[in-house]
């Protein structure tokens, strides 16, 4: 079951992609059947905690410990099963929203990809699958993101969330890297915690982990590519930002909690960060003038709220987190739906919606209802299952310092306030609409149906919080706090929790009020730098020193590189020689056959030197060719020595086809000092590749070559060690190798067929007369008038 839930997606992609053109926008039916094998894994997580983990392995590289091993336990069956139902509520919510005209053969199989992807990550027990899964939500987030490509800010965002999704990646390959070194072994419940922790190795480790956890949830200062990734489509935006994407980072936290919570260092990281992350995307939402801006910043702020509960790494914050990581899915992805209907009805995505938008209480009324369950669950407030989980992260600060509580009520003051900002589009007067603006009426039922689900959920969590309470502490058997003694309650009478929520209330309320103030400070104090200015000014830094490199290394003339590439030959080969003094030795063991090979390399590159002509320089070239096919001979490798006459033969035939087209033979203007200067660059550079060559023997590891030996005669059953080397252990290289030249053939089979109309056979291109007429001509005049300034 747990393969076919990661599998099936990633099938079905392959399916709407065929379906797509005749099927149009259904094809969003189609791709809602995706994710009915990931919700069904609801099955056996109701049969948790008792039950065991659910385990499938499929091997693949047992040498390596790497297998495709999936485990489904209460927390990882939870979240795969709420990535279905967003997934699910995404697909069918895009049949109605989405154009006739967009592509949905590029829309449908990117939202699987993606839906695939997190499912894999949430399921993986094995750290490099865990890795290669969470690059490829990487990628597909990417691809998802900028399905507008030509729009200048879908793209930005695209790179922008890709670029800091990256960077994460490289810190949790490192994690992956270092934790299966300490722990011995790539399976992630099997590590042996007790030896991961003695080592040297687990800091570094943990701070990787935290690099990665905090550049895929948006936290400070990694929190930029979040607000520009609302570009994407609405369905994109509630399936990514609610409960898959951005939440990978907090599993991340919540999973390898179990490793690293031990330490200090991990809770005084994630926490700070966490609340400095819920205060400052709150004060960040409370300025916002676009409905999908101001959910983008809120969403960062609640995933600070996150990280700092699971960063807690103990059973009160790991409790109160999986309880409010169910209702943010909720009443997240049902605003996020609400915007897209509020976009679809009254088209004004492209404006400032906040001040263009109002009086929709009345056009809207079941869009109004989802809306004011969903914000007000967000803001705290009861009987919903926001308020449930908001009293539990109060009291899990409270327990954690003064500090802590009060960043942890600021922000929570200033959610509230921006909830009741995201509300005035319905309470306000009607906005004056031009006379051939369309009345703005009630969505159609695939519209408002999803987001409605998702507000009933929202309501079921806070009037019958056993319900949420049972689904946490399903959650619990894997991050293990079954035993934490803490109920999901609407009340539980009058304790410091409620006071704060009341405090919280009233602060929000006076903010609120005084919206105008608040804007006036906030304008006042905004920085000239912030994480954005700095992102860019760090882009167009390394784009101005790659520039600049390339000015002063690949804009070189052939001679100069060449001087560059022989110099550093030779410091490899003083390097060799410096680790290796006694290479000289190996001078003399070498047979006396190699003595004329020797010098007939040596004459054939001095007779390259000193020709005069193309002719006799291919020639005598060949003679350094063939040199080297008699030095393997000389030492038995005649298999060597027949590719190295094939490619001495090719190489000749090339030389003489490219004669037609290269220019004539002019002798480079060279000072007498800069003649030597060259002469003793190709001296050292030929010592140094000799010197390299012999020392290869002395100061590396000890030879391979006996393994190979034995093994082809003996394991690979062949007579020639050679073919089984390239047949067997080199096949796939070998293949690799084959597709490369069966490339380059197509290449140069069709840049030689390459013709323009009008073009005489056997002429060049440059030798089109200028007074021709047609396209084809055109277009050679305006080359030419780039190249060199005049037709």
């Amino acid at each position: 079951m747990l393969s076919l839930a990661v599998i099936f997606p990633f099938l079905l992609a392959a399916v709407c992609a065929l379906a797509a053109r005749p099927l149009g926008r259904h094809t969003g039916w189609l791709a809602a059947l995706a994710f009915a094998p990931a919700l069904a894994l609801g099955l056996p997580l109701a049969g948790m905690p008792g039950a065991a983990p659910v385990t499938e392995v499929t091997p693949w590289v047992a040498e390596l410990d790497l297998h495709l091993r999936l485990r489904g336990d209460g927390f990882s069956l939870l979240f795969a099963v709420l990535i279905g139902l967003i997934g699910t509520l995404a697909s069918v919510y895009s049949v109605t929203y989405l154009s006739a005209g967009e592509k949905f053969g590029r829309f449908y199989p990117y939202l699987l990809l993606f839906g695939g992807s997190m499912l894999g990550l949430v399921l993986s027990d094995n750290l490099p699958l865990l890795f290669m899964f969470w690059e490829m939500t990487s990628v597909t987030s990417f691809l998802l993101i900028g399905l507008w490509h030509t729009r200048p800010a879908a793209r930005d965002g695209a790179v922008k969330a890709f670029l800091i999704s990256a960077l994460g990646g490289l810190g949790l390959l490192a994690a992956v890297a270092m934790l299966s070194i300490a722990g011995g072994t790539t399976t992630l419940s099997q590590l042996n915690l007790d030896v991961v922790r003695a080592s040297p190795l687990f800091v570094p480790a943990l701070l990787c982990t935290v690099l990665a956890a905090v550049t895929k949830s948006a936290q400070l200062p990694f929190h930029l590519w979040l607000p520009t990734a609302m570009e994407a489509p609405t369905p994109i935006s509630a399936f990514l930002h609610s409960a898959t994407m951005v939440k990978a980072g907090v599993v991340l936290v919540a999973k390898f909690g179990l490793i690293f919570g031990s330490s200090a260092l991990w809770s005084g990281l994630l926490v700070p960060l966490g609340l400095a992350t819920l205060f400052w995307g709150s004060w960040l939402a409370l300025r916002q003038t676009d409905l999908k801006a101001l959910l983008a910043y809120s969403t960062v702020s609640q995933l600070g709220l996150l990280m700092s509960l699971y960063g807690l790494a103990s059973d009160e914050g790991r409790f109160a987190g999986t309880a409010h990581l169910l209702n943010h899915a909720a009443f997240k992805a049902a605003l996020f739906f609400v915007v897209g209907i509020v976009d679809h009805e009254t088209g004004t995505r492209e404006i400032p919606q906040l001040r263009a938008l109002g009086g929709l209480r009345r056009a809207l009324p079941v869009t109004f209802l989802v809306a004011v369950v969903a914000t007000l669950s967000m803001a705290g407030l009861p009987p919903l299952g926001g308020f449930v989980s908001k009293e539990l992260f109060y009291e899990a600060m409270l327990h954690h310092g003064p500090g802590f509580i009060l960043v942890a009520v600021a922000g929570s003051v200033l959610t509230f306030a921006y909830c009741w900002r995201l509300l005035s589009i319905f309470f306000t007067p009607a906005a004056p609409r031009a006379e051939t603006d369309a009345p703005v009426h009630e969505a159609p039922a695939g519209l408002y149906l999803p987001p409605l689900l998702l507000a009933g959920a929202a309501v079921l969590f806070g009037l019958l919080p056993q319900s949420a309470e049972w689904l946490t502490r399903t959650a619990a058997s894997a991050l293990r706090f079954t035993a934490y003694g803490e109920h999901l309650a609407l009340w539980h009478g009058v304790n410091a929790a409620l006071l704060l929520s009341l405090l919280t209330w009233a602060l929000g309320s006076l903010v609120a009020a005084q919206a105008a103030r608040v804007s006036a400070l906030q304008a006042a104090l905004t920085p000239r730098w912030n994480a954005n200015t700095a992102y860019y000014a760090l882009s167009d830094g390394l784009r101005a020193l790659a520039s600049q490199l390339i000015t002063h290394t690949q804009g070189l003339a052939l001679p100069d590189q060449l001087r560059a590439m022989l110099l550093v030959v030779g410091a490899l080969g003083g390097y060799a020689v410096w680790r290796s003094p006694q290479v000289f030795h190996s001078i003399g063991q070498l047979p006396l056959v190699t003595v004329p090979i020797s010098v007939l390399l040596v004459a054939g590159a001095v007779g390259v030197v000193l020709s005069r002509n193309r002719l006799t320089a291919v020639v005598v070239t060949g003679l350094t060719g063939f040199g080297t096919a008699a030095a393997f001979l000389a030492f038995r490798a005649p298999d060597l020595a027949l590719t190295q006459l094939l490619v001495e033969a090719v190489t000749v035939i090339l030389f003489l086809l490219a004669f037609r087209y290269l220019p004539g033979v002019r002798d480079l203007p060279r000072t007498r000092g800069r003649l030597l200067l060259d002469g003793l660059l190709a001296g050292a550079a030929g010592l140094g590749a000799t010197l390299l060559t012999l020392s290869s023997l002395r100061f590396l590891a000890p030879p391979i070559s006996p393994y190979y030996v034995v093994n082809s005669y003996e394991g690979g059953g062949g007579k020639n060690a050679v073919n089984v080397l390239l047949v067997d252990f080199r096949g796939f290289d070998t293949l690799g190798e084959i597709l490369v030249v069966g490339m380059v053939a197509l290449a140069v089979v069709s840049l030689v067929q390459l013709g323009r109309p009008g073009q005489a056979p056997g002429k060049r291109p440059d030798d089109l007369e200028l007074d021709a007429t047609g396209p084809a001509a055109s277009r050679q005049r305006r080359v030419r008038r780039g190249r060199g300034g005049r037709a």
